[in-house]
């Protein structure tokens, strides 16, 4: 859209504004005098007593009054007043025919007989109190008002406005501003007189013309007022802003999902001490199933694993360059065994055939930028195996998904709700959406937050981790002598450590696993299917497992390397004509 068309656009919707405007007032009509009596209550009431001299030039039935009742802070929290209409007469005290009713966030008062027109001068006298109308500051109260409305379509000779304090409160001990002109005006063309103590009077010192008017703020010595308690604050700020209820709907029905559908079931017995890890799995889904998730450690884990079996050698070499000022660690895998990955498991041979798609030796640094395309199958690959084999009742990542989705469905009804309810109260604008906004975000992060506690393992899969975890406690707990004695061959020994290592590493125990067999390789020989520069003469498992930790930790780090992706208060100086409560405007009809 160029600029001239937005241009046009905008002009269309001001004057569709305007006339819609013009039809809602027909006019005929103008306001000599628009006097407002403020009286602030001990009890943190506001009694409002409106004298309105209106000039007729056409017949009309009367006057309309609108009074807003809902209103958005600069937060964007919502609160109402509650007004109570008490009189409407003339000024002989005649009451007049009044219809009271709501238009978005207005009470609409609307004052006259629909039988009989007048003409000429004709006085309206509006009583009402208002609850939770002045605010409550820590060094201060106040009463911040708009005392005749921004929205007449008319001009209003005289405007004035007198509040009265609860208390003889001396001038001194009162700030008092008034500002004049449309909506957002910080002019204050008003005189400002303190008749006698607790009582302060305005008057604009020129006349209005239509869509403006006069605001008054009046800040006071607190201790004369008696504001509702915490729990009715509370009760009504809830009551204008029903949205922050979203968040709290979505807990519990978060809360209520992981009962039925997120916890594990409960399998009778406890933990006790397994010395090798469940039959049937690998050491990847051994990790996957404990902790929900295939991570880093999982995938470098079988990496060791396919190094025992025979699949492939580790190597790790200190290369130099530049004369030797510079040095680096690098680790080499070198294929052994077969020439495919027939006999391997779906997860094994993802990282086999991932490692060694350009050649039967390939550095780890070789794999940088390259091998990341593999990790999402690899991990599917686990997921899925737990899954057929039956420990979880779902895939964990589908869940994460599935969950993440209601996540941003849940924040999309919430900001949708909150802005319906804005725009029923007369609040669609940006300001008045910063609360839908807030508690749409809520929403989604507690989706969010719950999302990783919802895959459910089950009772197979519950007892599986119970047992995973008993082969942990053995890895950490389990005296060397005890292994002694459960394998007395030392080969045997050599050979549990080397099998079960890639276990250990999964479950992320495996320098307390090398502890437990250290100088088992003292009158045996090291493991043929890894090397390392810090090794030589000294092997053994402790050595072996800081080297492989140290050389598998970077090489998950290479290997997991993705490439770089191109690429308010009125009297503290805030104050504004149409600000604080009160406003509104009217019309005749």
């Amino acid at each position: 859209m160029t600029r001239r068309a937005a241009r046009g656009v905008l002009a269309l919707l001001a004057l569709l504004v305007v006339a819609s405007a013009a039809r809602a007032d027909l006019g005929g009509y103008t306001i000599a005098e628009f006097e407002t009596q403020l009286t602030v209550e001990p009890d943190a009431e506001l009694l409002v007593e409106e004298r309105l001299a209106v000039d007729f030039s056409e017949p009309r039935h009367g006057i309309y009054r609108l009074i807003p009742y809902a209103y958005t802070d600069p937060r964007g929290f919502q609160y109402r007043m509650r007004l109570r209409l008490e009189s409407v007469v003339d000024e002989h005290g005649n009451p007049y025919g009044t219809k009271v009713s709501r238009e978005g966030d207005h009470y609409r008062i609307r004052i006259g007989d629909a039988d009989r027109t007048i003409t000429g001068r004709v006085i309206y006298r509006i009583r009402y109190r208002v609850q939770d109308a002045l605010g409550h500051f820590p060094q201060y109260d106040e009463l911040y008002w708009n005392a005749t409305g921004h929205e007449w379509q008319a001009d209003i000779g005289r405007a004035t406005a007198t509040v009265r304090l609860p208390a003889a409160l001396p001038a001194d001990s009162l700030r008092a501003l008034g500002f004049t002109g449309r909506f957002g005006a910080t002019a204050q063309e008003v005189t400002i007189a303190f008749p006698e103590p607790g009582r302060v009077h305005f008057e604009a010192t020129r006349a209005l013309g239509p869509l403006e008017g006069l605001t008054v703020v009046v800040a006071f010595p607190r201790g004369h007022l008696r504001f509702p308690g915490a729990a009715v604050r509370v009760a009504r700020f809830v009551g204008a802003n029903l949205i922050l209820l979203a968040p709290f709907v979505w807990l519990a029905l978060l809360v209520r999902l992981y009962r039925a559908r997120g916890k594990d079931p409960a399998v009778a017995g406890s933990v006790t001490v397994r010395y090798e890890p469940p039959e049937g799995l690998s050491a990847a889904e051994l990790g996957a199933l404990v902790d929900e998730r295939v991570d880093l450690g999982d995938i470098t884990a079988t990496i060791v694993d396919l190094a025992v079996k025979g699949r492939l050698a580790i190597e790790e070499r200190e290369e130099s360059s530049l004369l030797g000022l510079i040095k680096r660690e690098e680790t080499r895998f070198a294929r052994r065994g077969r020439a495919d990955a027939g006999d391997l498991l779906p997860h094994e041979a993802q990282v086999w055939n991932g490692i060694f798609k350009h050649g039967e030796q390939v550095d780890a640094s070789d794999l940088r930028q390259e091998f990341y395309k593999e990790i999402p199958p690899i991990r599917e690959a686990v997921v899925q195996r737990l899954v057929r084999g039956g420990y979880f009742e779902a895939a964990p990542t589908a869940v994460y998904a599935r969950y993440g989705g209601f996540g941003v469905l849940a924040g999309l009804a919430t900001f949708g709700l909150g802005a319906l309810l804005s725009w029923i109260t007369g609040g669609l604008f940006p300001q008045a959406l910063a609360l839908p906004i807030v508690a749409a975000v809520l929403s989604m992060v507690l989706f969010f937050a719950f999302a990783p506690a919802m895959p459910r393992r089950t009772k197979k899969g519950v007892a599986g981790r119970e047992w995973a975890l008993g082969f942990q406690e053995f890895a950490t707990r389990v005296e060397a002598d005890r292994i002694e004695r459960e394998l007395a061959d030392p080969a045997a020994r050599r050979a549990a450590f080397e099998r079960l290592l890639p276990y250990a590493m999964a479950l992320g125990v495996a320098a307390a696993w090398a502890r437990r067999f250290q100088g088992i390789y003292d009158e045996g020989p090291a493991p043929g299917w890894y090397r390392g520069p810090g090794l030589h003469g000294g092997f053994s498992t402790v050595s072996l497992e800081k080297s492989l930790s140290a050389a598998m930790a970077s090489a998950g780090r290479a290997m997991a390397a993705t490439p770089r992706s191109s690429g308010s208060s009125g009297s503290g100086g805030g104050g504004f004509s149409g600000g604080g409560g009160g406003g509104g405007g009217g019309g005749s009809w």
